[in-house]
C-alpha cells in the first residue's frame, strides 16, 4: 500500500487548504472502502508538534480521532532501519526532517508516497503519486 504523507492530512483536515477538496476525495474513499493506504507513526507526533507550535491543542484530540476512525488505514511503526535511513536522506538530498521520514519509511514498503510535495520527486526508486490522481 501507498504511504500517505501529512501534507494530504492537513490538507483534509483544514478546510481552507487549497487542496482540501482533492484530499477530502481521497478519505472519502477511505470512509467508503475503495482504497488501502498506509500512514506513517511519525504523523501522529507531526501533528502533535505542529498542533502545539501552533497553540491548536484543543483540536488536536477531534482531529486525531477523525483520523484514528478510518477504516483501511494501517499505520506504520518507526524502526531504526528507517531512522537511519532518513538521516542519509537529510545529509544526501536535504530532505527536512519530517520528509525524510516519510521517504525512508515509503522506501521500506512499497516505495510509493501520496503527497502534494515534489521534494519525494528527488529521491531515488521512490515513487511520487500525485494526490489528484487518486
Amino acid at each position: 500500500m501507498p504511504l500517505l504523507e501529512n501534507d494530504v492530512v492537513f490538507a483534509y483536515l483544514n478546510e481552507y487548504d487549497p487542496n482540501h477538496d482533492i484530499a477530502e476525495r481521497i478519505f472519502q474513499k477511505l470512509r467508503n472502502r475503495q482504497v488501502n493506504l498506509d500512514i506513517s507513526s511519525v504523523s501522529l507526533i507531526e501533528m502533535e508538534l505542529i498542533y502545539r507550535s501552533e497553540k491548536m491543542e484543543d483540536r488536536l484530540l477531534k482531529d486525531l480521532a477523525a483520523i484514528a476512525a478510518l477504516p483501511n488505514v494501517k499505520y506504520i511503526a518507526l524502526t531504526p532501519d528507517m531512522t537511519v535511513a532518513s538521516v542519509y536522506l537529510r545529509q544526501t538530498l536535504g530532505l527536512t526532517f519530517f520528509d525524510s521520514h516519510y521517504a525512508a519509511v515509503a522506501l521500506n514498503l512499497d516505495r510509493k508516497i501520496i503527497s502534494f510535495d515534489q521534494a519525494y520527486d528527488r529521491v531515488p526508486g521512490l515513487t511520487r503519486i500525485r494526490p489528484e490522481t487518486i
